[in-house]
């Protein structure tokens, strides 16, 4: 069975995921092709290894580019406009499109080949203006299963998503897949039918992960960490406080840091106002096999995500606290988003009130003065971050697409 995706980029560091589905369903037997905007190279992945053992290069479908040459341009223009597909899409889309560049007809040219058939769309932004315009001049006719991963069920409001997509889900879309229930009801509220919308959860590779029980003595220096960009939604700045009030009640904390991004200098600025520069540690970006170590070697994951004071907009899943669970740690957030669904509450982490930091830490001092409910919580989060090996979550899309494929 032939699957076609369609990406915006194509890879992306973050994107774990999205690696693990092609890769999987690739190895299951599926004949895929793989459709994308912008091809950045495998060398911008943090899985090359794994997509050049199986060949995804050769499942690639680029942009096309013409020559810079003018008499080898001439030539491909000549050749395409041999072809009897794009000839009579030609005048259709470029009236569509607006265009008096060559920038439509690359399009043509790359999506020649697209037969009827299954296209699973990865964020739903990849699907405007190129697939849905497309399929307006009937120059492709897709089933489409459309997953969501987070920022994009907030890009539009209810009357933009209706006005760029309604006709296009109303023709073309057979599924809808969000990672969180949280992000289910935010995609309903654009106005999507519940009956189309599956929750996949996103998977880890367990194996990568190895995590072992761990113990904990509240008179050695506990090591707390949290993994995110330093942005305002991913809330540090409420840990870095429970991190001082902690410290307050006699508790020797080291609190690590890992990520990138904007929010960074006001952190900083919280840290030196706290008096905290010997206990909160920014260590910056890290590779995969860096932060499995460093999960490794701490004791709680923080996870304080909350929400954007400018969009409204949360954590639509979570996929580090479960990497964090498959390490050992209990996982100690806020009931924001989709993280409480990454968590069984009160057995492998906790989720309390939204931006109370105090909360916050109370849940840990509660884990290291209880050394027996410390192990059991560790010995759970192994176990359950287990159900959400990438093999499990990611058979949930094969059974899509045999459900819903020729």
């Amino acid at each position: 069975m032939k699957i076609y995706f369609k990406l915006k980029s194509f890879p992306q560091i973050s994107e774990t995921f999205i690696v693990s589905n092609l890769v999987y369903a690739k190895q299951k037997g599926f004949n895929i092709k793989i459709y994308t905007d912008k091809y950045l190279g495998l060398e911008n992945s943090s899985q090359a290894q794994l997509l050049k053992t199986n060949h995804i290069e050769e499942d690639l479908v680029q942009p096309f580019h013409f020559s810079k040459n003018k008499f080898k341009k001439l030539v491909q223009i000549g050749l395409a406009l041999l072809n009897f597909k794009i000839l009579r899409s030609i005048y259709p889309y470029y009236k569509l499109k607006r265009k008096k560049n060559l920038s439509p007809l690359a399009t043509l040219i790359q999506y020649k080949n697209f037969k009827k058939g299954l296209l699973h769309v990865h964020f739903n932004n990849a699907l405007y203006p190129t697939i849905v315009q497309l399929s307006k001049i009937k120059y492709m006719n897709p089933k489409c299963i459309v997953t969501y991963h987070g920022y994009d069920a907030f890009l539009d409001t209810q009357q933009s998503f209706q006005s760029k997509y309604a006709e296009f889900y109303k023709k073309h879309v057979v599924a809808v897949t969000t990672n969180s229930n949280y992000l289910k009801q935010e995609v309903i509220k654009l106005g999507v039918e519940a009956s189309l919308i599956h929750v996949i959860p996103i998977g880890i590779d367990v194996n990568q992960f190895k995590g072992q029980v761990k113990t904990i003595n509240s008179n050695s220096e506990i090591q707390l960490i949290t993994v995110g960009r330093l942005v305002q939604l991913k809330g540090q700045i409420y840990a870095v406080r429970a991190v001082k009030e902690l410290i307050s009640l006699g508790y020797n904390i080291k609190y690590t840091l890992i990520g990138e991004g904007n929010y960074r200098p006001i952190l900083e600025a919280e840290v030196k106002k706290l008096n905290l520069c010997e206990h909160v540690i920014f260590e910056g970006s890290k590779s995969q096999d860096e932060i499995i170590s460093y999960l490794q070697d701490s004791d709680v994951f923080m996870m304080p995500s909350t929400y954007d004071d400018v969009n409204g907009r949360r954590e639509a899943f979570g996929l580090v606290s479960l990497e964090a669970q498959a390490s050992g740690l209990p996982v100690i957030g806020f009931q924001s988003g989709g993280f409480p669904d990454t968590i069984v509450e009160g057995e492998t982490g906790y989720a309390v009130e939204d931006r109370n930091h105090i909360a916050l830490a109370e849940k840990v001092k509660y884990i290291i003065e209880n050394k027996d409910v410390y192990q059991t919580m560790s010995s759970a989060a192994i176990e359950h971050a287990s159900t959400f090996d990438f093999k499990h979550t990611t058979h949930k899309y094969l059974d899509l697409y045999r459900k819903y494929g020729e």
